[in-house]
């Protein structure tokens, strides 16, 4: 018996999961977290969800978190303890963030709705700042937002409109991106200089901007899960 798609859900978050394309997988189109669609051999045993291994190492120590500690680097539950840090570190102006500083290394943070637009270099070289993602209603990320940050390693971007160029531009330690819709509107290098980025989750519609955002070579060196909008 086949696994129906209504079925499949994230257990991070609870969002319905998408089948990549290119079958054998499943992803999170909202936290990023990808699963291994596995097959029984057994005669009436249906298809069945496991997680991929989930990564420790380098990216449990971007994150802040213990190195002896496996985790996940997708983003879950709903968000408000990281909106707290993030507010504490944050200069807003009507409805835009002007200035962002993290207070510790590693932090995750998630810009929350009040917000829909991120300054130019609002958070240029933030040393500490690991993990970022934004509301549904952040749409503008400006030029330079969160270049040179040298400890973020995981960004989500949820229903963000307009990507300035270099938003994201030489951030070393950046592994992961998700982008959770259609970006119809990017600037130039926005993803440029950052060698470490292994794994994009995007919409198929976004394939054509892949050069743009990440370089003229990304598809060599970068894993690209992609899914129906």
């Amino acid at each position: 018996m086949k696994m129906e798609k209504k079925d499949m859900t994230c257990d991070s978050c609870g969002s319905t999961l998408r089948l990549a394309e290119g079958g054998g997988r499943a992803v999170c189109p909202y936290c990023g977290r990808v699963y291994l669609l596995q097959s029984e051999t057994q005669t009436g045993v249906s298809g069945i969800l496991s997680r991929l291994q989930e990564r420790a190492g380098a990216v449990a120590a971007n994150f802040g978190l213990g190195q002896q500690r496996a985790v996940s680097d997708a983003f879950g539950e709903d968000g408000a303890e990281e909106e707290r840090r993030f507010l504490a570190g944050a200069e807003p102006q009507s409805g835009t963030l002007e200035r962002f500083r993290a207070s510790n290394g590693g932090e995750a943070v998630r810009v929350p709705d009040r917000f829909t637009a991120i300054g130019k270099k609002a958070a240029y070289k933030d040393a500490l700042v690991g993990r970022i993602s934004f509301a549904p209603n952040v749409h503008k990320i400006g030029k330079k937002a969160f270049a040179r940050c040298a400890q973020l390693a995981r960004v989500r971007l949820e229903g963000v409109q307009s990507l300035g160029a270099k938003a994201f531009f030489g951030c070393g330690a950046l592994r992961e991106v998700t982008f959770c819709t259609f970006v119809p509107e990017i600037g130039k290098k926005v993803f440029a200089r950052c060698p470490r980025i292994a794994r994009v989750i995007l919409p198929r519609s976004m394939e054509g901007s892949i050069s743009r955002l990440f370089g003229k070579f990304a598809k060599f060196r970068i894993e690209f899960i992609f899914f129906e909008n």
